[in-house]
């Protein structure tokens, strides 16, 4: 159980809000130092500097590190934080731009003295420029990459509002002038920088980033101003291309590179995630709420140490504490496949960390009690390999779960006798009713099952639709459902079969039996309940009246849903035991249905469901195999029915 952020209540799975982190979980403070130095470096004055990545790399993120990290460092630099994604479409995006800058310029005046006369050129940059003209004017000559001719200059100018203010400024050119003039003023002579961080710039629409882009070479482009620009390049270049049109097939030399390579100087790209940072980033997120403040900083502290020197995690001592071992567990786990299928990128990463939360909390509420690395597993494979999580769900269907898992863990060289098993299934029935095998699946889901530790089913040939265990062992698997097999933990012991109803519901999949007639779908579902009422609402009658090919077919498909989900085991074995003592035609099909159980996976609910008036065979049967399973519990089981006999 894990403690709120806030330390006042249980939070058994955490979610993780999908915003950048104000806590450097990866050792980005690297590249922000990079882009730090150079934004103080004199010789690149003005200097504007991209921030590259693709989008969940974590560039919110290193921005605010720079800002940091200027703000700590350099007092005389003035950090201004914008993000055009959000600008309000009304007030233009040049205008907002650049009010947001003389706003914040405005803000470090001093109150009297030079200020206000500072404070005054302010108000006339603000007032003077009609920015909805100037943005017309800049477009039409935008593609030249130089600054505009002075065409249509004069209507720029705005008329005084008042007769004793200052002229207006009668061109873009006269613009600059006086914003570098403003910011060498004897005013912000304690500023020896104004950095402005521009985010979210290829969330933007195409107009919008062209439109941030030509604010900064047109009118802001002046010395002791400097920008940061966080956006993938790619996304900026191709919005370019939609403004411009030409030859964009000529990569380095295409129209809108050159454009943007003409504005950013150059580009600091943030890097994915190394296996390293992979496995540390599912970590951290993890136990993030089982800590404090102050010890979860040590242990960032402690990661990022071991990532600078060449360690591994286990290596990190503040890391080895026992509340911390299933999350490290699932961390190395999923790594390989996880870190592959995202890139290394830590949105993507986070999101899968929230969709196992997500999917732990259901199925806890739900009555599905597998351990998280086993759920971590199988969500692996659904959101990274969703054709072979298909085949996968199919077997359910096919009722060749286990058999097929078996075989599968074999051919991967994992099979569940040499892996971790979980403690074994009990043979409680709840008082719910559902089957995977018959019924919608998310209302199945909502059963109250165990997991079971041994091993895989034993498909012994029957006159049922389902493989033998030949069949099943020799089929060849792809390369990705064999990957996936080898993770760890093992699957072939476990009862799976109900997280894969829930997780095939979230994508509207129906997971019933589609090889069994319509006219017995019904009875088998009502007799794979596990609620003992509704299997007793098959009357006698009803399956007096089937026929022999129907009872076959029901009776096979009992056996096969039994083997798969062995939650269903006790109901299942009772109804076949029925339909024995009803049916002297179905004695051989159940016996052979039975006998699809391996003896180790017997559970004593079904033997002790045993009567006198059962068929002698299919008893000996039974006692056979609880004698074989070399359980003594099944055998006490069957001794136990059979002195009420």
């Amino acid at each position: 159980m894990a403690i709120d952020s806030d330390g006042t209540g249980p939070q058994a799975y955490p979610l993780f809000l999908d915003e950048p982190s104000d806590v450097d979980l990866l050792s980005f403070d690297a590249v922000a130092s990079t882009v730090v130095e150079a934004l103080l470096d004199p010789r690149l004055d003005p200097v504007a500097l991209g921030l590259s990545g693709s989008w969940g790399s974590g560039k919110t993120s290193v921005l605010r590190i720079i800002g940091a990290q200027l703000r700590d460092g350099d007092k005389n630099v003035l950090v201004v934080e914008t993000d055009p994604w959000r600008y309000d479409p009304q007030l233009g995006v040049k205008e907002s731009l650049i009010g947001e800058i003389l706003s914040a310029l405005e803000k470090a005046l001093p109150e009297e003295g030079f200020g206000e006369q500072s404070r005054s050129v302010i108000r006339r940059l603000m007032r003077r420029v009609d920015w909805t003209k100037a943005l017309r004017l800049a477009a039409t000559s935008a593609v030249t990459v130089t600054v505009p001719s002075l065409q249509g200059v004069l209507d720029l100018i705005k008329p005084p509002e008042q007769e004793d203010e200052p002229e207006p400024i009668t061109d873009m050119v006269q613009f600059r002038a006086e914003f570098e003039s403003l910011l060498a003023s004897d005013a912000l002579a304690e500023i020896g920088n104004v950095v402005v961080l521009v985010d979210d710039l290829d969330r933007c629409l195409p107009d919008t980033v062209v439109e941030v882009l030509e604010t900064i070479r047109l009118f802001l482009s002046v010395p002791k101003m400097s920008f940061v620009l966080a956006a993938d390049e790619e996304r900026v270049a191709e919005a370019i291309a939609t403004r411009f049109p030409g030859n964009q097939d000529a990569e380095e030399e295409s129209p809108a590179r050159l454009y943007l390579h003409k504005i950013v100087q150059t580009s600091v790209p943030v890097p994915a995630l190394s296996d390293f940072d992979a496995e540390a980033y599912l970590v951290l997120l993890q136990i993030r709420t089982l800590v404090g403040a102050e010890e979860y900083a040590e242990i960032i502290r402690d990661v990022s140490t071991a990532r600078r020197s060449g360690e591994w995690l286990d290596q990190v001592t503040s890391l080895q504490r026992d509340a911390f071992l299933e999350h490290r567990n699932v961390a190395i786990r999923i790594r390989p496949i996880v870190h592959e299928k995202t890139k290394g990128n830590p949105r993507r990463i986070k999101r899968f960390l929230n969709d196992l939360s997500v999917r732990l909390s259901i199925a806890d509420k739900r009555g599905i009690t597998l351990d998280a690395a086993t759920i971590a597993k199988l969500m692996v494979l659904e959101q990274y390999f969703p054709a072979d999580f298909q085949e996968v769900t199919g077997w359910l269907r096919e009722q060749t779960l286990r058999s097929n898992i078996t075989a599968l863990e074999t051919q991967a060289g994992t099979p569940s006798h040499a892996v971790d098993n979980g403690p074994a299934v009990t043979d409680e029935v709840p008082n719910n009713a559902s089957s995977a095998s018959g019924v919608q699946a998310d209302d199945a889901s909502d059963d109250v099952l165990d997991r079971n530790a041994d091993g895989g089913a034993d498909t012994h040939s029957d006159t049922s639709t389902a493989p033998s265990s030949d069949t099943a062992s020799a089929k060849k698997f792809s390369g990705g459902l064999v990957r996936w097999a080898r993770l760890s933990p093992s699957l072939g012991g476990k009862d799976i079969a109900p997280y894969l109803v829930l997780a095939a519901s979230f994508t509207n999949v129906f997971l019933s039996s589609e090889g069994l007639p319509e006219s017995i779908r019904d009875v088998a579902t009502q007799l794979l309940s596990r609620s003992p009422a509704e299997a007793r609402r098959v009357s006698d009658e009803v399956l007096a009246a089937l026929s022999t090919q129907e009872t076959t077919r029901l009776i096979g498909h009992i056996a096969g849903v039994i083997v798969d989900e062995p939650g269903l085991q006790s109901g299942g074995v009772g109804s076949m035991l029925r339909i024995a003592r009803l049916r002297a035609d179905a004695v051989t099909a159940v016996i052979t249905g039975v006998k699809r159980i391996k003896p180790g996976d017997l559970k004593p609910g079904g033997l002790t469901q045993l009567r006198r008036d059962d068929p002698p065979s299919l008893v000996a049967a039974l006692e056979a195999m609880a004698r074989a399973s070399g359980k003594q519990e099944l055998v006490n089981a069957v001794e136990l029915a059979k002195s009420g006999f």
